[in-house]
């Protein structure tokens, strides 16, 4: 999506990307009372949550809203409660933010199962055996 910054958040919790949506807002309309983010427009048609995807909000560019500000709001919903959020980070890559739970890599063995000619890996076993079926033109 061009022109738009994701978030998708990630957590069994109903209800936990309405959770982050409602702290990102507050906290950015609590930034553009300082005189360094006057120029932030901030608006309800701009920072939305997909009502496809509900695990997703998308920020307009035209919100002018600095890539390292949504970090750190982010980061500091996870601070606000730090024994729920305890396996909880932020992932940044390019204009998209992951906020959930952090799989050490050797849980991942016991949750995800994996192609072994290419690596692709999934939560389930029979998306692995369709995948493999792939490898031989089945």
């Amino acid at each position: 999506m061009s022109g738009q910054i994701v978030i998708t958040c990630v957590s069994d919790d109903t209800g936990f990307t309405r959770e982050v949506y409602d702290y990102l807002y507050s906290e950015l309309e609590t930034q553009k009372q300082f005189e360094e983010s006057r120029n932030l427009n901030i608006s309800k048609d701009l920072i939305v949550q997909s009502e496809d995807a509900d695990s997703e909000i998308y920020i307009d560019r035209s919100t002018l809203i600095p890539i390292g500000m949504i970090k750190w709001i982010l980061q500091s919903f996870l601070k606000s409660d730090p024994r729920r959020f305890k396996e909880f980070d932020v992932i940044e890559i390019a204009d998209t933010f992951t906020i959930g739970r952090v799989l050490h890599p050797s849980k991942a063995k016991e949750i995800l199962h994996t192609c072994e000619i290419c690596g692709f890996f999934t939560p389930y076993s029979e998306e692995l055996y369709t995948h493999r079926i792939t490898h031989f033109g089945v």
